[in-house]
Order: structure tokens, then C-alpha cells, then sequence
């Protein structure tokens, strides 16, 4: 395995019960393990044996690393792939793997306007950039957050809240109905246009609507960055 892409072994802490369906898993942070805010990793599960599923899936970090943990979440039902829900029965001390963090999904300018889109466990980045910001008291100048989910369950909601108390250049809007979330895309994007930027983390069919809409508006695609969530079973 070359330096550019190194794997780690993480000890399991703990699980928590985010929502109904988002479970969070927090590991011990290997010594040399380092990533960016808004990174995505390959996680394996080195006792995951089902036969015909890859034992490995691509999680986004939801943790930063002066948490000194590492930590992501994913939506597990019944219809989830057995290597998926086999992540319900880590029990403290196990392993699991984690290869070297990848992505470029990060927020170039806290003085420039700025608008985050997440969609279910699309807000796993976002808590990380939240979080990162949080660290470095950050007060953004027009940071709008927009965290849709139809169940009305958010992940992270009391830490989200909580950050978005501290700063009045932060705006967090938790919505459940769909319609008003695209209606929100639309006004801040008809208000600012290409004088800010835009983030959409959620699944490929959504990221595509809401590029698809915001370019309809006349903001440029070199504006629009996306975080795509395809490992959903």
C-alpha cells in the first residue's frame, strides 16, 4: 500500500441512535490518520463475511479532528445491504478500517455567501464543517444551512442548534416538507446569484435537482459543488 493511500485500524467506542434510521459510530483516532473537514473515507468492516456484499462502504467523516475521535453515520433499515447492518453488532473493542480521507467538499470563504443543502444523511459533511467553523469561532458573514428531511428527524440537531446560536452570520433551517426547501434554495439564490456559493450533500438524484434548478437561475456550475451519498442500502 503506497503512502498516498494508507489504511488505518480503529478501535470501536460506541454507537448512537441519531434518528429512527441514522446510527453514528465513533472509532478511537488512529495517531497518524488526518483529514480535512468535509472528507469522505473507505471504512471497512474486517469481520464482515457475507458472501457477494463488499465489506467495505464510503462514509463521509462527520467528526474533525480536534474531537479527537473519529466518527460517521449512515441510514441502516431492514432493506440495508447484511454488511450494513452488520455495523449494529460492533461491540466496544472491536476493529474496523479506515483508508486515507478524500474529497474537496469545503467552504472556500467564510466572508463570501454561502449556501449548504443536505438532504437525510447528506448533513454528515456539514456537521463536520459546522463543527470546523465552531472550533475556529468563526463567525461567517451569510452562512445559510438547509437540512431537509421528509421524516422530520434530523441528525445532530442539538449540536446543530447549538452552533447555530453562537453566530449570527449562521442561518440553520431544519425543514420536513420539500417543497419548502427548494422554495428556500430559490430565494437565496435569486438573491444572491453568482455572488456566493452553493453545497449539496445528499443522494445523486437530488444533487442533480438542485444543480439543475440553481444553474435555471443563472448560477454557474463553477459556483456548485456536490457531495453524493450513493451508498444508501
Amino acid at each position: 500500500m503506497s503512502d498516498l493511500n494508507k489504511t488505518y485500524e480503529m478501535v470501536f467506542k460506541r454507537m448512537i441512535k441519531e434518528t429512527d434510521e441514522i446510527y453514528s459510530f465513533v472509532f478511537e483516532k488512529p495517531e497518524e490518520l488526518q483529514w480535512k473537514p468535509g472528507q469522505h473515507a473507505i471504512f471497512r468492516n474486517m469481520e464482515c463475511k457475507v458472501e457477494g456484499d463488499k465489506n467495505y462502504r464510503i462514509f463521509s467523516l462527520a467528526s474533525i479532528m480536534e474531537e479527537d475521535f473519529v466518527m460517521f453515520s449512515t441510514r441502516i433499515t431492514d432493506q440495508s445491504t447484511d454488511c450494513k447492518r452488520k455495523l449494529l453488532e460492533l461491540k466496544p473493542g472491536d476493529r474496523m478500517t479506515v483508508e486515507d480521507p478524500q474529497g474537496r467538499f469545503k467552504i472556500d470563504d467564510f466572508e463570501k455567501p454561502t449556501c449548504l443543502m443536505a438532504g437525510g444523511i447528506g448533513i454528515t459533511p456539514i456537521r463536520a464543517l459546522l463543527k470546523h467553523m465552531d472550533f475556529n469561532c468563526i463567525n461567517p458573514s451569510n452562512l445559510k444551512v438547509l437540512y431537509s428531511d421528509d421524516r422530520g428527524e434530523f441528525a445532530y440537531e442539538d449540536v446543530l442548534k447549538w452552533i447555530n446560536r453562537k453566530y449570527d452570520g449562521l442561518d440553520l433551517k431544519l425543514i420536513s416538507d420539500r417543497h419548502e426547501f427548494m422554495d428556500a434554495i430559490e430565494g437565496f439564490a435569486k438573491e444572491m446569484r453568482n455572488n456566493a456559493d452553493y453545497l449539496i450533500s445528499g443522494t445523486p438524484g437530488m444533487n442533480k435537482a438542485i444543480t439543475d434548478k440553481l444553474t435555471s437561475l443563472g448560477v454557474d456550475k463553477s459556483n456548485i459543488k456536490t457531495d453524493n451519498f450513493i451508498g444508501y442500502k
